[in-house]
């Protein structure tokens, strides 16, 4: 079988990854350079002349842009002050606090003359809400190293963060404004109308979903969720975007608009989403990915999945090559190639085991995504929990849209009719708590499971695979 030759328009995203990646080399520009002389040997060939060109244009691209974005996230402006204390400084909350246990974690910012960014800690249970301007006093220190398997400085450098902030007290004395204040009053206002589902585990399930985070959940929850590999829903990615454009369709539809209509609507709500949750690594990565699927539906054309699976990751590399050693997009881009390559074979399965469609596809795209990220999962945290993710992700799957759905629903309707949209928050709990409980089978299914159990079955079917190819 001859495969098709791939177009340049289908390269282009890996390549401006590819440049970006060699943007985090010591030898960069030598690279370049090379690059650059290879490109202008091959051009010489007037047939080669024009694919050359755009290689050589693509990865110089990435390497520019990439180096830009290095410099920039390098720089310490905080430097000089680590060490010492802030008194009455200026700090602004850049986005929701997360964490568990007795303190909390955020991006943030201080302000005016040597400021920069800065991971800010609060001892308790609740932070003051994002976009909030603070007058603060705490202690300025450097991130933590390598501590139980997590690195916190690497982890922080890799956002441009080269500082902690540690709050004593803190007092709110404004709010930012401009675009990014409209979207911070936007969620405020979303985040009151899911008020009514109540402040138990169940409810904070809704608000991850809605727009990520698991901050106000209790400990043994985020852990379960984390055990039985449903965490993925906590975090606002390409599964919750999906929904919330199948949802805009829907709504464009009942009111008589075009696809065409719906899928540029979607656009803009996707846009807005992100403001509102925020620019987190996972939420631009959902944001970038949405819009260009939303493209590619426009367009109609044949392996444009993969084409804007490509553009996105070079889009994101170029932005922050150090993205490339961040397991949330390592994760995010196996699972979305595990579900391309396993859905254009759905619908002969479904034939073949007599089964309806829905439920072969279900079954099959959660199977993908789980095999493809977990030697990942296993890599990055020491375990991957595929025979209890694969159950837990097949029982929550029926839910996570109700739930999502009816949050997303409360949050517009709420501010039109009050009592309809308290009414829907507090229906959007019930499939919201049938998701925590299958985080806690999940949970229970991962412990029960011997550590060889896995890598005996994957034996077993090599075994078996391998005896059929000969047979």
């Amino acid at each position: 079988m001859t495969l098709p030759r791939p177009t340049f328009p289908e390269v282009a995203g890996p390549l401006v990854a590819a440049g970006a990646l060699i943007a985090l080399a010591p030898w960069s520009g030598v690279v370049g350079a090379l690059v650059l002389a290879t490109g202008g040997w091959v051009a010489r060939d007037a047939t080669r002349r024009v694919v050359a060109l755009g290689v050589v244009a693509a990865i110089l691209a990435g390497l520019l842009i990439g180096s830009a974005r290095l410099r920039v996230l390098d720089a310490e402006p905080l430097a000089p002050r680590v060490g010492h204390a802030l008194v009455d400084g200026l700090v602004a909350v850049d986005e929701p606090w997360h964490g568990g246990g007795y303190g909390r974690i955020a991006l943030g910012r201080v302000l005016g003359a040597g400021g920069g960014p800065v991971l800010l800690r609060i001892a308790g249970h609740v932070g003051p809400e994002r976009g909030s301007v603070l007058r603060a006093t705490g202690s300025l220190e450097r991130p933590r190293g390598p501590r139980d398997g997590f690195d916190e400085r690497a982890w922080l450098a890799h956002q441009g963060v080269h500082a902690v902030l540690r709050l004593r007290e803190v007092a709110v004395v404004g709010r930012r404004g401009g675009v990014w204040g409209i979207a911070d009053a936007v969620r405020a206002r979303a985040l009151a109308a899911l008020a009514p589902a109540g402040s138990g585990d169940a409810a904070q399930v809704d608000v991850g979903l809605a727009f990520g985070g698991s901050a106000g959940m209790s400990q043994p929850a985020v852990e379960a969720f984390r055990a039985s590999g449903l965490a993925h829903l906590l975090a606002v990615s390409g599964g919750n975007v999906a929904l919330l454009v199948a949802l805009v369709v829907v709504l464009v539809w009942v009111c008589g608009g075009t696809r065409r209509q719906a899928m540029w609507t979607a656009v803009g709500v996707i846009l807005l989403y992100v403001g509102v949750v925020g620019l987190s690594a996972s939420v631009v990565r959902a944001g970038i990915a949405g819009v260009v699927g939303c493209l590619v539906w426009l367009l109609g054309r044949p392996r444009d999945a993969w084409r804007a699976l490509g553009l996105g990751l070079g889009l994101l590399l170029a932005w922050n090559p150090y993205a490339i050693l961040d397991p949330g997009l390592q994760l995010s881009f196996a699972a979305v190639a595990g579900i391309l390559l396993i859905v254009p074979r759905i619908r002969p399965w479904a034939a073949a085991s007599g089964l309806p469609e829905l439920v072969v596809g279900a079954v099959a795209v959660t199977t993908a995504a789980t095999i493809a990220t977990a030697p990942i999962s296993w890599w990055h945290f020491g375990r991957a929990t595929i025979l209890a993710a694969i159950p837990a992700n097949l029982l929550a799957a029926p839910a996570v849209p109700l739930a999502l759905w009816s949050a997303l629903l409360a949050t517009i309707i709420t501010p039109i009719a009050p009592s309809a949209g308290a009414g829907l928050a507090w229906c959007s709990q019930w499939p919201a708590a049938w998701i925590l409980r299958c985080a806690w089978i999940g949970a229970a299914l991962a412990a029960a499971t011997p550590v060889w159990l896995l890598p005996l079955l994957v034996g077993l079917g090599v075994l078996g695979l391998a005896a059929r190819r000969r047979h």
